[in-house]
């Protein structure tokens, strides 16, 4: 199981921003810790399956050091001025995405295999890409 370090930021409105140093596209915020831990749980569990239905490989989880490097560089370029002090960081377990390829067997006539392959090739894609892509823009 792989933990990603994320940082819960005090809010002048109260509460906590939640951000990743791994996941640039985790967004959320929450009351108190508490809630921002079941929120952060929530975004990653979100952001995996996402990664998963795109078969894209999840991030290396950065180091506390990496983490506090990376917020602290980020809030930067949002000209956000936060005491490094008042940041909490917390270590969340990414749920398991089982990416395992199966084999399966399905049967075709000539004419629409040759359709599936010539659209495929035209996306650049291979016949199981296509075939899986379609898959997920039906679900």
């Amino acid at each position: 199981m792989q933990y990603y370090c994320l940082a819960f930021i005090p809010a002048p409105e109260g509460g906590y921003a939640i951000f990743s140093p791994d996941f640039p596209e985790l967004a959320s915020q929450g009351e108190d810790i508490a809630d921002c831990i079941e929120m952060a749980m929530d975004a990653l569990r979100i952001i995996t399956s996402e990664y998963a239905r795109e078969k894209k490989a999840l991030p290396v989880p950065s180091s506390f050091v990496e983490a506090k490097g990376k917020i602290a560089a980020e809030l930067k370029g949002l000209g956000m001025d936060v005491p490094h002090e008042s940041i909490l960081y917390q270590f969340i377990p990414a749920p398991s995405v089982d990416m395992t390829c199966i084999e399966i067997s399905v049967t075709f006539t000539r004419r629409t295999l040759d359709s599936i392959d010539s659209k495929a090739r035209a996306r650049g894609m291979t016949r199981s890409d296509f075939l899986a892509a379609a898959a997920h823009a039906y679900a």
